[in-house]
């Protein structure tokens, strides 16, 4: 008898086995009730019960159906979701920009602006074409104010065809330019470009079109007011119609005016002005009385105009393992579009992430991946990655592959980069990164492997910039920058760019096999750093194929507050021990062997020269130069305005598509009728 009932439970748990395996599926509709089950035929409405459903469930599927889904405060996992590694977690929408997740709501209800309202507008035809929206009537929370002083400020925006509009502004084309500073509110230089800020500081206003705005409901204005690798937009604090005095209601990070050449033209724009509101495109929110003045490009009745409200990120995991999110729209939030903090073996795939208030997607953890995703018209940069622990050398094998990531850093031109990446041992592999206002990608950390990205158009408003940068860090080593595609960059007035810049005396890394044609005024820039190796590169049409420099002496202070903290910044990932001293020989001795000088760089593999028309240059260790013109000409592209090209016209199609994927294994050794200078 006991053999029988033993022979019946192990036949029970072998029948059941197949049913414990199984995966739970949630269904998602536009059409559900939360109060239905979520089984396919009797679906749940709202995606934040379908993830609540899923908690503690293990794993599973949650499909969500075509259309949009308003997240008010965001979608978040923790870590009593997830997979396993047979079966993740999938949180999947129904195809390609099928299933929208948004931070936004519609506006509707727009009237013709008002004579008595319309009168401030500088613009005759803005009087006729403005509509206005009361928002506090159709139930919109009130507006938030803007802060004093922001880059991406991650408050409510206007989205319209499924493109961010422009904050009404001046001038709507180009940079306007001041030489003459009153109060830079600053002293010199103390360390290489810092300088102690005491004020706000103020300029002379050029011209008089600042006398015909109202500057008690608010002007900021967005510009480079020191160095031409620092925006920041400020609001003005006192404007003197008289004298034409503006000063700042907040102190720039750098003060006012170049600290080396008083007649520098410092460019600005001014930014969130009502009477300003004049073309297709702008608009106004006026956050005291909750209203939205808007120029709007189409007809509001056939394509709706958007709010973004979302104050979090739409879709955040944090410490989850084992998941997996693809074929989804997430758009129009103020915040990211999608944070997986701390994850382990997650992934973002076949995803388009757009229009969003601060970034695109943040990665960290181990083991999680950004793969075939699209990401655009961010505020500030597109996909951070970090992962892996430095101090212990440990690989996060964290990657963004196979993304095409473009015109990112609407609001915050320098955070404004396609991708950047930090920690140990990840990846950033055949991406297509263009239009964006500072360099493509930078990096920091150590056995990173950067390789196969097509770049192009991008540097497109900053100067002293690298397409590839990094900088300012002894201990930062091992990684690999190679088969990169650099093309038809911006090369503005100043310090221009680089194609690759190891800036303030970066150190131990290898550039190899990268092709650039064209744009950046130099291929290479090693900026004083030492143990680097540069060979095998293709430079074409460049004034400069590799500059090398020691700015040690001048610029390496080991024993003063607010300098690079070389030393400081080896001795936090414990640099002398013995994992580090195994790994980077050089390093631990680097203090016994002229630390301030450029020392150990190799470009000495072999010697090459290649002609191209009239003139064929020769750099060091197998680097070409090709020139189509005369020695030191090339085709830098030079002005003090964005390039009308850079944001007036869609990039022409690539050859790689977004889901483009690749074998190669790293080791460590819409029509777009943009105005210049939004990057919207």
């Amino acid at each position: 008898m006991r053999r029988a009932i033993l022979q019946l439970a192990m036949l029970s748990l072998v029948l059941a086995s197949p049913l414990l395996s199984l995966a739970k599926d949630v269904y998602v509709s536009t059409t559900g009730n939360d109060s239905n089950p979520g089984t396919k035929e009797e679906p749940l409405a709202a995606v934040e019960r379908a993830v609540d459903a899923m908690r503690e469930g293990g794993p599973g599927t949650i499909w969500i159906g075509e259309g949009e889904y308003y997240l008010e405060q965001g979608v978040a996992l923790d870590a009593k979701h997830g997979g396993t590694a047979e079966q993740p977690l999938v949180i999947r929408g129904a195809g390609a920009g099928k299933t929208r997740l948004s931070g936004s709501r519609v506006v509707e209800d727009f009237r013709p602006i008002s004579a008595a309202e319309a009168e401030p507008l500088i613009s005759k035809q803005a009087k006729q074409h403005v509509l206005v929206a009361d928002l506090k009537s159709q139930g919109f929370p009130p507006l938030e104010k803007l802060p004093e002083k922001h880059r991406a400020h991650g408050r409510e925006e206007v989205v319209f065809d499924d493109q961010p509009m422009q904050s009404a502004r001046w001038p709507n084309d180009d940079f306007a330019v001041f030489t003459e500073v009153i109060d830079a509110g600053a002293s010199q230089p103390t360390h290489w470009v810092q300088r102690d800020v005491y004020r706000p500081g103020s300029f002379r206003f050029p011209g008089d079109r600042a006398k015909r705005w109202d500057f008690d409901r608010g002007v900021w204005l967005h510009g480079f007011w020191c160095y031409d690798w620092c925006d920041e937009a400020l609001k003005v604090g006192t404007y003197d119609p008289n004298t034409g005095e503006l000063r700042l209601a907040v102190k720039p990070a750098y003060g006012i005016g170049s600290p080396w050449n008083k007649d520098s033209k410092r460019r600005f724009y001014a930014l969130h002005v009502f009477e300003e509101l004049d073309g297709p495109g702008e608009y106004y929110l006026d956050r005291e009385n909750n209203r939205l003045y808007f120029w709007p490009p189409g007809d509001v009745v056939e394509k709706p105009v958007r709010l973004t409200l979302c104050p979090k990120p739409l879709f955040r995991a944090d410490g989850v393992s084992h998941l997996v999110v693809r074929d989804l729209t997430i758009e129009n939030g103020r915040d990211l579009g999608v944070s997986l903090a701390n994850c382990l073996h997650c992934r973002i795939e076949d995803c388009l992430v757009r229009n969003m208030g601060k970034s695109g997607i943040n990665l960290s953890g181990a083991h999680v991946a950004a793969v075939g995703c699209e990401v655009t018209r961010t505020a500030s940069y597109g996909i951070s990655v970090y992962g892996g622990d430095r101090k212990t050398l440990t690989p996060g094998q964290c990657s963004v592959l196979g993304c095409h990531v473009h015109h990112v850093g609407r609001l915050d031109w320098m955070g404004g980069r396609g991708i950047t990446l930090g920690g140990c041992g990840n990846r950033v592999a055949n991406n297509l990164i263009h239009h964006g206002p500072t360099g493509a990608v930078s990096y920091g950390g150590n056995e990173h492997v950067l390789e196969l990205n097509e770049i192009h158009d991008v540097c497109i408003h900053y100067s002293d910039v690298g397409v590839f940068y990094t900088g300012r860090d002894w201990s930062s080593r091992g990684n690999v920058v190679r088969w990169n595609y650099i093309h038809d960059v911006t090369n503005n007035h100043g310090s221009g760019s680089s194609a690759i810049y190891l800036d303030d005396c970066d150190s131990g890394d290898t550039v190899t096999g990268n092709i650039v044609l064209g744009g950046v005024g130099r291929g290479v820039l090693l900026g004083g750093g030492r143990d680097n190796t540069i060979r095998g590169n293709i430079f074409i049409d460049l004034p400069i194929g590799i500059h090398v420099d020691a700015r040690g002496p001048r610029g390496i202070t080991l024993d003063k507050p607010g300098s690079w903290n070389l030393l400081a910044k080896c001795e936090q990932v414990d640099y002398l021990s013995p994992l580090w001293r195994q790994r980077y020989p050089r390093l631990a001795k680097i203090m016994d062997d002229n630390p301030l000088m450029p020392l150990g760089n190799s470009m000495r593999s072999r010697r090459a020269s290649k002609k191209h028309g009239s003139t064929g240059r020769t750099t060091p260790s197998g680097t070409w130069t090709i020139s189509r013109s005369s020695p030191g000409k090339g085709r830098p592209r030079s002005s003090t305005s964005p390039s009308s090209r850079a944001f007036g016209r869609k990039s022409p199609a690539s050859s790689r598509s977004r889901s483009r994927r690749s074998d190669s294994r790293g080791g460590p050794d819409q029509p777009e009728n943009r105005r210049r200078g939004t990057l919207r």
